[in-house]
């Protein structure tokens, strides 16, 4: 990366910290159960029109909506950001370098599929100035990475890992569980061999069968048993990642030696992010207001919209108190660092009754007050749905 220059803080709001996520919409091919804004690679892709584009919106969010706060967090997403050639990556993260003030501690990730990068890329990565990575690996159970449609086999996602441990010390693996036709014990034995491969972090999420998607509807025509109760399935991924030594510190990660992913505790911190490609959404702070960014998630009418249009509009929207209460709420509860209560106005605690409702969950240890932040036990975790939904119930 470029060298960073300090930019003068200008009129503060009360966020102190920012993230920014690039989206990369493109695959090698579309997973059976994804239902994210990705879309098979093209036959041929105009990098510099993309990279144009970006370099475009972002200098929009710094022309109207940036405060200055420091940029700890920058978070290539997708899609397969790891299909992005390196002088691209390299390029953006100089324009943003030129923008925006980071922070010193700056964390740079990318996603990455196990087919799609080696040895050789990964120097190259960084390099370029990514210092984490997250390898989708999902499975490593051959049969089950057919059934969800990913294009790596297991042995592949074990030497991706073993292999890129050696260049990047913060390594983070995505896993799905509660796959249809799987059991407990079929888990229990693939989560305790992954967690002792050499990785500091692992995201382990619940299989959502989306609507619209493959899987769906292989599972709709009978080709492949519905997933099973995920109960079971939650409380064991707690019970054996923590034998293994890993923290659970948000309900679909865990982490080993405190090396928390900073991007993800930003949203649950409900900081103000910048999300810049096409169906990217954004929360920033202006004013004492919270504004909601959303943009097109055509490819083609994102590129349009960025590069052809003078002065290209957001879709805004200001998000009443009510909703960011709602937002701070959701995001919050889900992770070890809780939500804080002193920011949540006086009219809004007593509009949910706040008071009353969390001295019950407190007395069912259903919460922890730790000060001004409320913070989910074990038993909260479990219950996580059912809290929020008492919680952002009016009362008045």
């Amino acid at each position: 990366m470029a060298k960073r220059r300090n930019i003068p803080h200008r009129t503060h709001s009360s966020v102190e910290m920012s993230t920014i996520y690039i989206h990369w919409p493109f695959c090698r091919s579309k997973c059976y159960y994804c239902d994210f804004n990705s879309v098979p690679c093209p036959q041929f892709i105009d990098y510099s029109k993309w990279l144009a584009s970006y370099t475009k919106i972002l200098q929009k969010y710094t022309e109207q909506y940036y405060q200055g706060d420091p940029i700890t967090s920058i978070y290539f997403g997708g899609g397969t950001p790891s299909l992005l050639p390196n002088w691209f990556i390299t390029s953006i993260l100089e324009e943003i370098d030129n923008a925006f003030q980071l922070a010193p501690n700056l964390e740079i990730t990318l996603e990455a599929n196990p087919k799609t990068i080696d040895k050789i890329k990964a120097m190259n990565l960084k390099k370029s100035g990514i210092n984490r990575l997250s390898i989708g690996v999902q499975s490593i159970i051959d049969a089950d990475l057919k059934m969800l449609g990913r294009i790596h086999s297991a042995r592949e996602a074990k030497e991706c890992i073993f292999e890129i441990s050696e260049i990047f010390d913060n390594l983070s693996i995505d896993m799905i569980y509660n796959r249809p036709g799987q059991n407990l014990r079929n888990w229990e034995e693939e989560l305790n061999e992954v967690l002792k491969y050499p990785i500091k972090h692992i995201s382990l999420y619940e299989l959502i069968v989306e609507q619209n998607t493959r899987l769906k509807a292989m599972i709709d025509s009978g080709v492949l048993p519905s997933p099973s109760s995920s109960a079971a399935f939650f409380e064991k991924t707690i019970e054996i990642a923590r034998n293994q030594g890993f923290e659970m510190y948000e309900v679909s990660n865990f982490a080993k030696d405190k090396c928390y992913g900073q991007h993800n505790i930003s949203y649950w911190k409900y900081e103000d992010y910048y999300g810049i490609g096409a169906g990217a959404h954004s929360r920033c702070t202006l004013t004492g207001r919270k504004i909601a960014i959303a943009q097109i998630s055509d490819n083609n009418e994102w590129l349009r919209w960025a590069l052809e249009t003078n002065n290209p509009a957001f879709n805004e929207e200001i998000l009443s108190e009510d909703n960011e209460f709602k937002e701070r709420l959701i995001m919050g509860l889900r992770s070890k660092f809780g939500i804080k209560i002193d920011v949540i106005s006086k009219h809004i605690k007593a509009k949910y009754g706040l008071k009353n409702k969390l001295k019950k969950l407190q007395e069912n240890s259903y919460i922890i007050n730790k000060g001004s932040d409320v913070v989910l036990t074990d038993n909260g975790i479990m219950k996580l749905n059912l809290i929020i939904r008492y919680l952002t119930e009016e009362c008045l």
